[in-house]
């Protein structure tokens, strides 16, 4: 991945961000065409999209699957639905260690609100 590739979209956001670490599943191929699905954490979310730190090698304009669950990832059951949407890579940024923050608009539904779940 370029140093160079980020787009910097904060002029055309239409909500706002809030920094939050929630658990994500993503799903997609990286730039050599191999399938992965990882779990994660977000980075910071917004009604329109999220962020989150990886060490896959993906690309921009990339398409990925998300999933981000109302109930803790493995766990069965619950009142609420998982949050699913389809994405599209807007921002890439190197971090250490071979990491990278990515991140995404989504394409598909949007977030409705945040809900912190209570005890």
């Amino acid at each position: 991945m370029a140093q160079g590739q980020k787009i910097d979209w904060a002029e055309r956001r239409t909500s706002r961000r809030i920094t939050v670490t929630l658990p994500m599943l993503v799903r997609g191929h990286d730039v050599h065409g191999h399938a992965f699905e990882d779990t994660t954490s977000s980075y910071n979310v917004s009604r329109d999209g999220a962020s989150f730190i990886t060490t896959r090698e993906l690309g921009m304009g990339q398409p990925l699957a998300l999933i981000i669950p109302r109930r803790p990832l493995g766990r069965e059951g619950g009142a609420q639905a998982d949050f699913e949407t389809t994405g599209e890579i807007r921002r890439i940024i190197p971090k250490p260690d071979g990491q990278w923050e990515v991140g995404v608009l989504f394409t598909g539904p949007r977030l409705r609100t945040y809900m912190p779940e209570t005890a």
